[in-house]
């Protein structure tokens, strides 16, 4: 199973988008899947279900942190290449979907539980997010494709 096809799957599952985004990734950088799913919890829902910033956003920030991410403080050049793959993300989400926000993409107030479970009763996640995740996911799997070239 690809990340991508990992990712959608964990979503459909019940898993939060960033959850699904980060922890589909996981077993490539040695990371203990459920160290992951702890780890990017928070952040589904737009950043605890603030409905901010997309969970599947969050997630892949978090992958391309492992890849590109700076350790050492004298590493410019890391800190360039990490900016230069978040950067490009954004642009690529930006066009393909006019937001980053959570409740944008939805169409739902994820601060409010009445509209959640409105959401996840009339299909609006169902409807947006698989898509979103599998976006975030795919687009994760290209930038790091051609990073490595």
């Amino acid at each position: 199973m690809t990340e991508i096809s990992q990712a959608r799957k964990m979503f459909e599952e019940g898993h939060t988008c960033s959850q699904a985004v980060l922890t589909a990734f996981a077993q490539r950088y040695d990371m203990d899947p459920d160290l992951a799913l702890k780890l990017s919890c928070s952040f589904g829902g737009g950043m605890g279900r603030q409905g901010l910033t997309c969970g599947a956003i969050t997630g892949a920030m978090m992958v391309l942190g492992l890849d590109a991410g700076r350790v050492d403080l004298d590493d410019d050049a890391s800190r360039e290449r990490n900016d230069a793959l978040v950067q490009e993300f954004f642009a690529r989400f930006k066009m393909k979907f006019k937001t980053f926000n959570c409740n944008e993409l939805t169409g739902v107030d994820m601060a409010c539980p009445h509209a959640r479970a409105q959401g996840k009763e009339d299909g609006s996640f169902q409807d947006v997010c698989p898509g979103v995740v599998g976006f975030a996911a795919e687009l994760v799997t290209e930038l790091l494709e051609i990073d490595a070239k």
